[in-house]
């Protein structure tokens, strides 16, 4: 009995495992892909990471770009020099605070429990820009300078001691792009550019359409793709998906920010609301002379080439739109 469920076990396991199987199974940062950098003052920041560039982070430092690719992202990373180095750092969120007979019914909350002017405070933050103190350095400092902290409970200390590292440390955390991350990205940055679609409302929408695996959907989207990049998360490349929009160019553009692979992406085809109308002639391409192929540089071919190549997929999306068939 054991043999026979090993082997109905094992048999389900694919044999090889693609390129894009193994970037799911282990998600780490990669050149030339979108990335979501969460800051310590809870802003976030979208990004296409580049090689061999500067990125800024506003007060929060600057960093290599080189140093972050083929990282795993939801990892910290402090920026620890002003050559833009960076390292990972532990999570203080995942410690236990201990429990003490502290109270803080008797501490002054007032300004003069601080030592330390405000003058002195800015030389050192300029330190701490300038490298020469470490960020919990400036930190312990201010600590130490506070009359009242020891009187703090445990878990004062622990808000005290977060608010002044969200202020002087240099930290970052890079997020994946996936709907749940991108959908609240832009309903906190842009709702309008989504029709202010809430996560869970997209996702009693999927529910209800039935969107799954080795489905044919036709989706109308005026969220910038946001419709149509849950349904290509969901289905994974398996099934058709015809989308209609606005304008002559579809914009897509969350389906730009998830990062998807090659599979995923061809099975999206866009048609414009402007061309819906089945009595209406696909496009026509005016084929060229075989001398006139021969006269044209390399460059000029390729572009001929790609502008061939997106009349004949625009065509297909319209047939896919009127064979009809759809699931959802």
């Amino acid at each position: 009995m054991e043999d026979t469920i090993i082997k109905e076990t094992t048999s389900l396991v694919p044999v090889t495992a693609t390129h894009d199987d193994i970037e799911e199974e282990f998600p780490h940062v990669t050149k030339n892909q979108y990335v979501l950098i969460c800051l310590p003052s809870g802003n976030v920041k979208m990004m296409n990471l580049k090689e061999d560039t500067t990125v800024s982070l506003g007060k929060f430092g600057s960093f290599n770009s080189n140093n972050l690719i083929d990282q795993p992202f939801g990892v910290s990373y402090e920026i620890y020099d002003n050559k833009g180095n960076i390292r990972p750092i532990k999570n203080y969120a995942l410690e236990a605070v201990e429990e003490t007979k502290a109270n803080n019914q008797n501490i002054r909350d007032t300004k003069a429990v601080q030592a330390l002017t405000h003058e002195e405070v800015e030389k050192l933050k300029k330190e701490g820009e300038s490298g020469i103190l470490q960020p919990e350095q400036i930190i312990q400092r201010i600590m130490e300078s506070h009359s009242e902290f020891d009187k703090k409970t445990e878990y004062s200390k622990f808000k005290y001691i977060e608010r002044k590292k969200k202020k002087f440390m240099k930290l970052f955390t890079p997020v994946r792009p996936t709907l749940y991350s991108i959908a609240n990205y832009f309903f906190t940055k842009n709702p309008d550019k989504i029709n202010f679609l809430r996560v869970d409302t997209l996702s009693q929408l999927l529910n209800k359409a039935n969107v799954r695996a080795n489905s044919k959907l036709l989706i109308v989207d005026d969220t910038q793709g946001l419709l149509v990049a849950a349904a290509a998360e969901r289905m994974a490349g398996y099934g058709t998906i015809v989308g209609i929009h606005e304008g002559e160019n579809h914009n897509f553009d969350v389906v730009r920010y998830m990062n998807f692979s090659k599979r995923i992406l061809d099975s999206i085809h866009s048609v414009p609301i402007g061309r819906v109308n089945q009595s209406d002639p696909n496009e026509v391409w005016q084929e060229r002379s075989e001398e006139e192929y021969k006269n044209m540089t390399e460059e000029v071919a390729r572009a001929f080439a790609r502008r061939k190549k997106a009349m004949e997929q625009r065509n297909h999306a319209r047939d896919l739109l009127f064979q009809g068939d759809f699931d959802g």
